[in-house]
């Protein structure tokens, strides 16, 4: 177990509750594609996955940093999707 596991995340988009930040992740992966046909395509390559999950092992294994599309305008961190980018706002989460 990780030292995140075990602690509550929460989506700020409907209030579910996660025990760990990939879950989250997967869970916010499906909020970015909502009302899309159930597919998930990957903002980088473009290759289309039919599990919000596939799409997040897809991007952790063959996309680096360096391909994160999403720029935050506080801090140099970057995000695979829009969504992570909010919830970072809605968390009040400090800019490294």
């Amino acid at each position: 177990m990780t030292m995140d596991e075990g602690i509550n995340h929460e989506c700020k988009l409907c209030n579910q509750m996660f025990d760990s930040p990939a879950k989250l992740l997967c869970h916010l992966i499906e909020h970015s594609f909502e009302g899309m046909g159930g597919t998930f395509k990957c903002p980088v390559c473009f290759t289309v996955f039919v599990q919000a999950n596939k799409l997040q092992q897809h991007i952790f294994a063959v996309h680096g940093q360096e391909d994160k599309i999403y720029d935050c305008s506080q801090c140099p961190q970057k995000f695979f999707f829009q969504t992570e980018l909010q919830v970072g706002f809605d968390y009040g989460i400090d800019c490294v």
